[in-house]
């Protein structure tokens, strides 16, 4: 089964899932979603990497791994814009499937990050605490930074990921 289908059939079973008279919620839709995402999220290249440093640092599971470093990419997608975000992409192989390309599952479930709120309801729909979005932060940051990322853009990542203090 394509890639493409197997994305249309979850989202469509998250809504069939999902209470009719209530909104549909990040929170609920990350929820029912998260198992799905450990099997539809192929993580290859480089990002296979990054996500091993996190599951090694942190101790959480490669779902939550792979969730946590997408919300946080996502959000940089959607604050930061596709173009610079595609820069990404290009010095790391793999980080589009984390990034939400086309057949990612992970960027359908995450494609409405507009905030560190949003970033949090992910991590919490993981089974993660909030706190540890800031223990992803520095593994994601050097990762970048020995993939060439430029420091510019790494520089605007850490605004946007870190709280102001």
């Amino acid at each position: 089964m394509n890639a493409i289908l197997k994305q249309f059939l979850l989202i469509s079973s998250i809504y069939l899932l999902s209470p009719t008279v209530d909104a549909v919620s990040l929170t609920d839709t990350l929820s029912k979603g998260t198992q799905a995402l450990s099997s539809a999220t192929e993580v290859s290249g480089e990002a296979q990497l990054l996500v091993g440093q996190i599951q090694d640092q942190l101790g959480v599971t490669e779902t939550q791994a792979v969730g946590g470093t997408s919300a946080l990419l996502q959000l940089a997608k959607n604050q930061l814009g596709t173009d610079t975000i595609s820069t990404l992409a290009s010095k790391a192989t793999g980080l589009d499937s984390l990034l939400g390309g086309t057949s990612s599952l992970s960027g359908s479930l995450l494609s409405g990050l507009s905030s560190m709120d949003g970033v949090q309801s992910a991590f919490s729909a993981l089974g993660m605490d909030s706190g540890l979005i800031q223990q992803f932060v520095p593994i994601v940051l050097g990762f970048l930074g020995n993939q060439d990322v430029g420091s510019s853009l790494i520089g605007q990542l850490q605004g946007l990921w870190t709280p102001a203090s």
